[in-house]
This record gives C-alpha cells, structure tokens and sequence, in this order.
C-alpha cells in the first residue's frame, strides 16, 4: 500500500510539473491572444504557471495570481481593475504596475513603482525595496510590508491589526504628511535640465544643504498633466548637487520636469519646473 501510495504521489507531481507553463507578454492588452504570442492564459495565473510581461501591457480585466507573475525592468502592467496575489502567488515588480485595487494573501516583491490608484491590501508578505503608492488607504492586516530601504506613500489611511508589521528599514507617508508643501524653501532648492548625447539630465542644486529624504520625478509633454516616473532614494545632503537623474525615453517634444523634494516629515516642496526641447537634427542623430 506504501509503494502504491508513493507512485501515485509520483505520478500527481509528475503531471503538475509537465502542466506548468511560462508565458511571455509583449506590448498590448491583456485579454489579447497576440499579445500572448498566441498562448492566451487567461486572467489567472495558475499555480505552477509564470507569466512575464516584457513591454507595455494595459489590463482590461481583474488578474489573479496563483503563480508567478513578473513585470521586467522597463516593462509595465497598468489598468483601472484589481491585481490579487493569492496565498501561494507571488508577484515581482521591476518595472511599473498601477492597478486599480492591491490585494496581497501572497508574496510581493517590488523593486521600483507599484501604485494601487485606491486601496492596498496586505496579509501576506510585502518586500518594497523602492515605491509603493496608494492613492486611497492600506490595510496591513497580519501582513508584514517590508523592505530594504523603499518608501511606502499612503494618501489617506493606514489601517493594521496587532499581529501585522512594518519593516524597521522602510519609511511610510500618509495623510496630510504627503499633502503638505513646504513653500518656504522652494527657493533654496533648483532643478537644472540640459541636453546630454542622447539624454536629458536633470540636477537638483541644493547649495542650503537642506535634508531631503527622497525625490519624485515628473514629466509632462504639455505642462498640466504629470506622469510620475522615478523615486529617488539616493540623496546627497552634504553637496551642492543634491540628485542627478538621467532620462533616455526622450523625443523631439517640448519636455516638461517636475521634482517634488520629501523631508523625513513628509513634507513636499515643489521645485520649479524645468522645460527643454531636443533639437530636430539631433534626435535624427541619435537614432542612426
């Protein structure tokens, strides 16, 4: 009966592991085949199944994590509808996810920006080591939202049970600590943009050595609406030059750059905007 029981469990394990795919996506929507290469999988990422998604993917319907999904460097998941990571799921982020809900029982591991534009739910295991943003509330119930070094940026509410935990090595802002904006030293910092080969480079002077905690990057094509595209950690508070920060996704348009700088109090002073436009001739030269 022993050895019975054990072919069997062979053979269970067996068929689990020939049944397990790995998926690729390219740019596209989600519910669309071509963008699976064909190999449509559905809205659920099955237990034992990985999903990597290499370009710009819109999601058009809830995504539910049973196994691995990946989001690579450069890559992004974006879409009004919600992401939950089962208990056995896991989900990594390289690139840039903005969901409409954050629902974690699994694991998560951020390594740049991850943005719920309501609410984040965690009871299982969040590892931030960059940018979690939630545009409403985070309930951290049970879970443990961690990180080496990442900033969790909460714009109302964070709601935990007695069993859940922050990383000691990760920062949070919420509430009116994120809505506050410091005028009184915006002249003492300076945002410098020039046109590099084939960058534009964006320096923050800061000759005051004022402390800033992190810096947020901005850009707009027509000065009104704002796409957040990094999150400084890395500040240097004992130089004039307090970030630097180089933008390769460029083009001929005239470019506009906001940086917001955050104190450890959460307070926000919003530098002058920095315009600059890469010259016809040189963006042909670039591209030979």
């Amino acid at each position: 009966m022993k050895k019975l029981y054990t072919l069997l469990s062979a053979a269970i394990l067996l068929s689990f592991n020939t049944q397990a795919k790995t998926y690729t996506l390219g740019s596209g929507k989600w519910n669309d085949a071509n963008t699976w290469n064909g190999d449509y999988a559905g809205n659920t990422v099955k237990a034992g199944d990985v999903v990597i998604i290499t370009g710009q993917v819109t999601v058009t319907n809830p995504v539910l994590v049973e196994g691995v999904l990946k989001v690579e460097k450069g890559a992004s998941m974006v879409g009004m509808k919600d992401l939950v990571v089962t208990k056995n799921g896991t989900f990594v982020n390289n690139g840039n996810t903005v969901m409409k809900r954050i629902i974690n029982e699994g694991t998560i591991e951020n390594n740049l920006i991850m943005e719920a534009m309501l609410d984040i739910e965690n009871r299982g295991s969040m590892d931030n080591s960059s940018n979690v943003v939630a545009g409403n509330n985070m309930q951290n119930y049970g879970g443990n939202a961690k990180g080496n070094g990442g900033a969790y940026f909460i714009n109302n509410n964070i709601t935990t049970s007695p069993s859940a935990k922050f990383g000691s090595d990760v920062k949070v802002f919420y509430g009116n600590a994120i809505e506050n904006s410091n005028t009184a030293e915006v002249s003492a910092l300076g945002l410098e943009a020039t046109i590099s080969e084939n960058s534009v480079v964006l320096n923050v002077t800061n000759p005051s050595k004022i402390a800033v905690s992190l810096f947020s990057i901005e850009k707009s094509h027509d000065g009104k609406s704002f796409t957040l595209v990094d999150m400084i950690s890395k500040v240097n508070n004992d130089s004039d030059v307090a970030m630097n920060y180089t933008d390769t996704k460029i083009n001929s348009n005239l470019t506009y750059y906001r940086v917001k700088a955050i104190n450890t109090a959460g307070e926000e002073t919003v530098l002058p905007i920095a315009t600059v436009k890469v010259p016809f001739g040189e963006m042909w030269s670039m591209a030979k």
